[in-house]
C-alpha cells in the first residue's frame, strides 16, 4: 500500500533521544499538561541542555512523538522495562515519521523475510529513488540535508535495536513482550510490521484470544 502521508524530516535534529524521552514522558505523566511540563523541564534543566534552542527543538520533537501514543502505550513506556520503553519509543517514531515507517517496512522487513540480514547503503539509495515520484518533498531537500537524513535514519535504527550498528548493519528482529503486542494490537496492528512482524504473524496475533497474549 502506498503511503501518501507527506514525509517530514524534522527527526534529523533529534535522533531517538531515549533518555530525554523517558524524562519528558514521566514529567507529562505527573503533570498532564504540556505547557507545564515544558516550563518545569526548562526551569529545572532536567534535560541538561545548555542552549535554550536545543532544548526547545528536542522538546518539540519529543512532544510530537509522545502525543501520538495511546495512554496504555505511554504507561508501558514509563512503567515497563527499559527494553519495553525503548520499543515504545520506536513506536512513537514510526507514528510520527511515515518516512521511517516506510523504510523499516519496505526495506528492513522485506530483507529480513528473505533471510538477507545486512542493511546496505545501496538499499537506502534504492528506497529513496523509489519514493521520489510519490513524494516530491524528497526532491526539495538539499544534498546536505539528504545525507543528514540517511545518517540519522541509520542512527535511529541502531538506537532502537533494529540493526546492530551503523557499520555492520545486521538487521535484528526485536523480541516483544505480551504487553507490547497487546498495546499495539489494541491501537493499530499494522505497526507491528515496524518490529519486523510479517503479515501472517500479525494475522495470528489478531486472531489469538486476548488471554493468550
Amino acid at each position: 500500500m502506498v503511503n501518501t502521508k507527506k514525509y517530514s524530516f524534522s527527526f534529523t535534529g533529534a535522533s531517538a533521544l531515549i533518555s530525554e524521552t523517558l524524562v519528558i514522558a514521566k514529567e507529562y505523566h505527573k503533570l498532564n499538561d504540556w505547557n507545564t511540563v515544558q516550563i518545569s523541564l526548562s526551569d529545572n534543566n532536567h534535560l541538561n541542555k545548555v542552549k535554550q534552542g536545543t532544548f526547545k527543538r528536542e522538546f518539540s520533537e519529543i512532544k510530537k512523538r509522545l502525543s501520538l501514543l495511546t495512554p496504555n502505550q505511554l504507561q508501558l513506556m514509563i512503567q515497563g522495562s527499559y527494553e519495553e520503553a525503548k520499543f515504545m519509543i520506536l513506536l512513537s517514531l514510526v507514528k510520527a515519521y511515515p518516512y521511517l515507517f516506510d523504510f523499516i517496512v519496505e526495506v528492513l522487513l522485506n530483507k529480513y523475510l528473505l533471510f538477507d540480514r545486512t542493511l546496505l547503503n545501496s538499499d537506502y539509495t534504492r528506497f529513496v529513488n523509489s519514493k521520489s515520484l510519490q513524494h516530491p518533498e524528497l526532491e526539495k531537500i538539499t544534498e546536505i540535508t539528504s545525507k543528514k537524513v540517511k545518517q540519522v535514519v541509520f542512527k535511529l535504527l541502531e538506537q532502537v535495536g533494529l540493526i546492530t550498528n551503523i557499520k555492520n548493519g545486521i538487521i535484528l528482529k526485536p523480541f516483544l513482550s505480551s504487553q507490547i503486542t497487546r498495546v499495539i494490537l489494541d491501537d493499530d496492528p499494522v505497526y507491528l510490521s515496524a518490529f519486523l512482524y510479517s503479515n501472517q504473524e500479525i494475522k495470528v496475533l489478531i486472531e489469538k484470544p486476548k488471554d493468550d497474549n
